[in-house]
């Protein structure tokens, strides 16, 4: 005999709709941790082709962080003819972080590819992700405003980027940040954006769509690496902590914090040794 809502009294209906609603839930959960418990863990191809043009793209932060950065960048002997295209992206007011990005090119960015050294990189704006001082009940509005900036200059959207004709992908290759709060909107980006282009994939494949199948797997993994500031000896910084479970690579440079993961079967952190001294 069918059941009918009518014979339902109004407790019996919201027990049965809270039990619905839990079970989505966990279900959505299991999902998710499930998800970035497998694409924590694909291994990503070692080498690229001789001569592919690559699209590196740095988080700086305000102050220490863009310092540390640059500091990283110059002590892994940069250079150029690989990481042929740079995106520098820094939060609004952050005139300190640009400047140096402008003065980093100016002094390790050689000419590459036939083109003239301003064509080599760009420097991209997001609005700040929370301002200092700034109320806890409107950040999630700026954090909002900030995360879909970053897609759109992780999907190649944003005014200022002009990246060159040979690049057959807006997305870069390859995410460096190290601990500003815009990192976290950043990486959490690269992260969505995979897991939809996961999903485009698989439909396609079900569908039956062969090339657009095949375009997508040919398509930029959008790799992350997240550097633990050197300021961090015991502890992991909030932007760490949020970020633990999303950056393929975790590296610190402190041996107290190697070996952490975000919960089973996740990568663990690797102990870099300094990599700003």
């Amino acid at each position: 005999m069918p059941l009918s809502f009518a014979s339902l009294s109004f407790w019996d209906l919201l027990l049965r709709c809270a039990i619905l609603a839990i079970t989505l839930g966990a279900g959505i959960i299991i999902v998710l941790l499930l998800s970035l418990t497998i694409s924590q863990n694909i291994i990503p191809p070692k080498r690229r082709r001789r001569g592919c043009p690559t699209h590196l793209l740095v988080v700086l932060g305000s102050g220490g962080h863009t310092a540390e950065m640059l500091y990283m960048l110059e002590r892994m002997n940069f250079d150029p003819q690989i990481y042929t295209y740079r995106t520098y992206l820094v939060s609004s007011g952050d005139n300190f972080s640009a400047e140096k990005a402008k003065a980093f090119e100016a002094q390790h960015g050689q000419s590459s590819q036939g083109h003239a050294h301003s064509d080599n990189y760009t420097i991209v704006t997001v609005p700040r992700a929370r301002r200092v001082h700034q109320s806890y009940l409107t950040a999630p509005f700026s954090t909002l405003q900030c995360f879909w900036a970053c897609l759109n200059v992780l999907r190649g959207r944003h005014p200022n980027q002009k990246l060159p004709k040979e690049y057959s992908s807006f997305y870069p290759d390859l995410i460096l940040t190290n601990g500003p709060a815009t990192a976290v909107c950043v990486v959490a980006g690269a992260k969505f954006i995979r897991f939809f282009l996961c999903l485009a994939k698989c439909a396609a494949l079900c569908l039956g769509l062969r090339t657009l199948s095949s375009s997508l797997t040919s398509a930029p993994k959008l790799r992350t690496i997240y550097i633990e500031s050197w300021a961090r000896v015991g502890s992991l910084s909030t932007s760490g902590v949020l970020l633990l479970p999303l950056a393929d690579r975790f590296l610190v440079q402190w041996p107290a914090q190697a070996g952490r993961r975000a919960w089973w079967g996740m990568k663990r952190t690797q102990y870099a040794g300094w990599l700003v001294i």
